[in-house]
């Protein structure tokens, strides 16, 4: 058990570092064993993202007066948080995905840019595009103008060249 000392230091270290991050997804966690949180962690790392399970009563201490207040009630039983500053939909989408093959974690709530979110609505967030998708998207459509521009200007230059040639046949003819 931690002392008043040890629940001090671990909350507010907790509070600076929610205090830093856009998203929080909080996790009912009834029965992952070691060996598949490893693996959920080191899924959870690679979209540069943070798996943590702390008692709620640091949690709590930790959340208390923040905009995530609201994910106190919450806050019963075995539950993680993963959490980023980042890229929010790769997050949701690993755990998503990760949620398919272990029943035994779900999704509680979410905490993103300021909003409470539903687990319903937590599960959503990873069926959105990605940021390099959205990326993608973006500079085709940029692209698209000015590929039809260049077409555009290029289409007289050829038929000019077809002409001369067409020209240049006949007086050889």
């Amino acid at each position: 058990m931690l002392t008043k000392e040890e629940k001090r230091e671990q909350y507010e270290q907790l509070r600076a570092t929610l205090d830093q991050v856009e998203t929080v997804f909080l996790l009912a966690n009834h029965g992952l064993k070691v060996n598949e949180v490893n693996e959920l962690r080191s899924k959870v790392r690679q979209t540069e993202a943070t798996y943590r399970v702390v008692k709620n009563s640091v949690v709590r201490l930790a959340i208390e007066g923040t905009p995530m207040e609201g994910l106190a009630p919450h806050l019963v039983g075995p539950n993680a948080l993963a959490f980023t500053d980042g890229d929010s939909v790769g997050l949701a989408k690993v755990i998503r995905d990760f949620v398919k093959d272990h029943p035994a974690l779900t999704f509680q709530q979410c905490y993103l840019e300021g909003r409470i979110l539903s687990p319903e609505e937590a599960r959503s967030i990873a069926d959105l595009p990605g940021r390099e998708e959205l990326v993608g998207k973006m500079l085709f459509l940029l692209q698209s103008p000015i590929r039809r521009l260049a077409v555009a200007l290029q289409s007289p230059i050829q038929k000019l060249t077809t002409a001369l040639s067409q020209v240049a046949e006949q007086k050889q003819a």
